[in-house]
């Protein structure tokens, strides 16, 4: 019991604390504006003590401007800037895991905006997305398959059933 009136207290103090800093800033600015105006209580040399103001923040105006998705840049499809990889795209056969799966990955057309995936014998064409990590990511909407390729291994998941098929995959040297 006295565990619990503990716990719920730690939390209730985190949001009590987390609602005090989601609203300085909109305060600090509602301050400021104040002390601007001519005819206010903050610019007068008036010594009586006046009422703090009310200030009531929503997190529309406590958000900072560059996390609201409008201020994300131009060509960005998360809201951060999108980061080419600075390794090569490994293709060719790979073998997966500690079973050693197979798989072939080869690069579609003149560029690695695309790749030609065979896996269980079947091919997919997957198609390049914009990553904010500098990873290679392919993806195969129909089929449901995405392709992770980070420096030291590629990855490859299937979306639809939420598994993780190959893991740990490295070229054949």
């Amino acid at each position: 019991m006295k565990r619990n009136v503990s716990l719920g207290l730690s939390v209730l103090s985190g949001l009590v604390g987390l609602s005090c800093m989601l609203s300085l800033p909109a305060h600090a600015q509602s301050s400021a504006d104040k002390s601007q105006q001519p005819g206010s209580a903050a610019s007068a040399k008036n010594t009586e003590p006046t009422a703090a103001p009310t200030v009531v923040a929503t997190a529309a105006t406590a958000t900072p401007a560059l996390l609201k998705p409008s201020a994300a840049p131009e060509g960005t499809e998360n809201g951060y800037p999108d980061v080419n990889p600075v390794f090569a795209l490994k293709e060719g056969r790979m073998v997966c895991g500690n079973r050693r799966i197979p798989m072939d990955v080869k690069v579609e057309g003149a560029n690695d905006k695309a790749v030609l995936l065979t896996w269980n014998k079947k091919h997919y064409v997957l198609k390049r997305k914009p990553t904010s990590t500098g990873a290679y990511h392919f993806d195969d909407a129909k089929a449901g398959f995405v392709l992770i390729q980070i420096p030291t291994k590629s990855m490859l998941f299937d979306k639809k059933n939420m598994t993780r098929l190959a893991d740990d995959c490295v070229p054949i040297q």
